[in-house]
């Protein structure tokens, strides 16, 4: 006769379908010592697009003005040609994971206490989780290596290929980069500049955030502080106080690049994310040739934007 199973009994090992519980359900916070806000990623998730799959992400776009109609009077000819305004541009997919591992070590360590054990499996999901949000953050923030197709900030506001257009041959697909200088004596003045050059009215298509590295956010506060300018501005419901330039946010990312200052339209920038890969875990396996067991938080997107022009780069600024 079988012995019967107790419910309180705690297995010497984590049953697997308990560690896939926790991952779906587990809600502990951890203080953290370790990771710095991912600024610019929380700002991408706010212009967050699901797309249901396909080969690539693809954008339609207007590359010219339509100039085919005119005025006419009584019977006149009319022109009944239509030249093409129109064309797209695609973007690659990336792949991005984080695992989670529990060691058997780690395992018997925390054996004989379901809490122990639950907190355990909850400790490593966030740290995985906290993980790939940084390896995003930098490689939407500064070009990177590895396989990356990412498309990071100083590659999309720029001025040579982007997606599967070329900006040096179409000048439509182009962004205003301006080599600046020393932000105390010109820092203004090429901001201003730039964002009149990217905007289409003095109150439409604006830049919407700049965003740059602290060393020129400070230099930027700098300018600020005898004017009193800081202001408590949700910068697109992030959560951050403040500093402004014609009323839009100012803001420093942790990976922006050495003497880089970026305005952006926000309307113009999206992140696509695949619906079924948006921070998704797998189920934890066990590795035929060791003692642990595996799963893996995976994402897959990329972030595009539909029109280049609306964005500017400073560069240089010391």
């Amino acid at each position: 006769m079988a012995t019967p199973t107790n419910p309180q009994f705690i297995p010497s090992t984590i049953d697997t379908f308990t560690l896939n519980t926790t991952l779906a359900h587990y809600t502990k916070q951890l203080t953290d010592n370790a990771y710095n806000a991912n600024v610019l990623l929380r700002l991408y998730n706010t212009q967050k697009d699901m797309v249901n799959g396909g080969g690539s992400i693809v954008e339609s776009l207007i590359e010219s003005e339509q100039d085919n109609g005119g005025f006419y009077l009584g019977s006149d000819v009319l022109n009944n040609t239509q030249t093409n305004s129109l064309t797209s541009v695609e973007y690659k997919w990336q792949n991005a994971y984080e695992p989670i591992q529990i060691t058997r070590d780690e395992e018997r360590d925390n054996s004989g206490d379901m809490t122990k054990i639950l907190d355990l499996a909850g400790t490593k999901t966030i740290l995985s989780e906290k993980a790939i949000a940084k390896r995003l953050d930098q490689a939407l923030s500064t070009p990177v290596g590895e396989a990356n197709n990412l498309v990071d900030l100083e590659t999309m506001v720029n001025t040579g290929t982007l997606g599967t257009i070329a900006g040096g041959t179409d000048t439509f697909w182009q962004s205003t980069v301006t080599a600046s200088g020393a932000f105390a004596t010109q820092g203004l003045t090429d901001m201003t500049t730039a964002y009149y050059a990217v905007s289409s009215g003095s109150v439409e298509e604006n830049p919407t955030h700049f965003i740059t590295n602290k060393t020129v956010y400070q230099k930027f506060e700098q300018t600020r502080l005898p004017l009193e300018r800081i202001a408590n501005v949700a910068s697109a419901n992030a959560g951050f106080e403040n500093l402004t330039f014609k009323g839009r946010p100012v803001m420093y990312g942790n990976f922006i690049g050495t003497g880089l200052l970026f305005g952006l339209n926000m309307n113009y920038i999206s992140l696509k994310v695949d619906s079924a890969s948006d921070f998704v875990t797998t189920e934890f396996i066990a590795p035929t040739n060791q003692t642990v067991k595996v799963a893996y938080i995976v994402w897959r997107g990329n972030a595009v934007t539909n029109n280049r022009r609306r964005h500017f780069k400073l560069t240089s600024i010391t």
